[in-house]
């Protein structure tokens, strides 16, 4: 069997995701990434901070890059970051060191890493609203989804929170929040999709209790987020997030696509 079910073609009906298992793939992440680089690039370059043809080629340069992520491994191993290792091998794609010497100008790895992930957990979010609002309205899903303007507001935004400046800068050309406890945010968001995953468990009308398949998933997505809420401390936190927050994630989309009412 493979190491997690939701990487599986075995077991993708078993337990499905839709859309949502294409955010959790090292495409995705340095995609992700590469946007946020490029931004940073952009924004700098129109203040300044960089010369100006540098920051737009750079900008241009992340929408065209691609980068085989095991090309990072050795990297990651000894960083303890994917971010450092982009940078890289970005640099050696682009083939023109007057410009990409500004790559990641002044930002630590984790800005960069911090907001690519906010941008997945963005349209994770909106995927998690779309599936519960499928379902036949309980108040437990509608207390779950009237919490979710509130979550966005305060959970989703970028991670310049040394340069507030740059961060608000930043946060607006992605349409993302500006800057915040990314940490802390992770955790909330965590939080409300295991009840998320709770309310669609527990939600087939024919039902009373959870199918053998949906429980076993439930337990697992309470058991690591419980897990993730106790590992607060750096370095272990943003570690914690990479072992357990995709599974999380993927569990409560999958219990929310195993809610949907089946037609006939």
């Amino acid at each position: 069997m493979t190491a997690s079910v939701f990487d599986s073609p075995m077991f993708t009906k078993l337990f499905p995701v839709g859309e949502a298992g294409r955010l959790f793939t090292h495409s995705a992440e340095l995609r992700a990434a590469l946007l946020v680089l490029g931004t940073l690039a952009k924004v700098q370059a129109t203040r300044g901070d960089i010369p100006e043809d540098s920051g737009f080629f750079i900008h241009r340069s992340a929408m065209e890059v691609q980068v085989d992520p095991a090309g990072l491994a050795a990297g990651v191993a000894t960083d303890h970051s994917y971010v450092p290792a982009l940078i890289a091998a970005f640099d050696k794609a682009m083939e023109a060191p007057e410009h990409s010497r500004f790559i990641g100008h002044g930002a630590t790895p984790q800005d960069i890493a911090d907001t690519a992930l906010m941008l997945r957990l963005r349209q994770l979010l909106s995927l998690a609203e779309k599936a519960l609002q499928a379902l036949p309205e309980t108040n437990q899903s509608a207390a779950v989804l009237a919490e979710l303007p509130a979550l966005r507001a305060e959970n989703i935004h970028a991670a310049f929170a040394n340069d507030a400046d740059i961060g608000a800068e930043i946060a607006s050309a992605l349409s993302l929040g500006t800057s915040g406890d990314t940490r802390q945010s992770t955790r909330t968001i965590a939080q409300w999709l295991t009840a998320a995953a709770q309310a669609a468990a527990h939600h087939p009308a024919s039902q009373t209790q959870p199918s053998p398949t949906a429980a076993a998933l439930l337990q697992q997505v309470q058991t690591l987020n419980g897990t993730l809420q106790l590992s607060t401390l750096a370095p272990h936190a943003s570690l914690a997030e990479t072992l357990h927050l995709p599974q999380i994630a993927l569990g409560s989309l999958s219990l929310l696509q195993m809610g949907r009412p089946t037609s006939h």
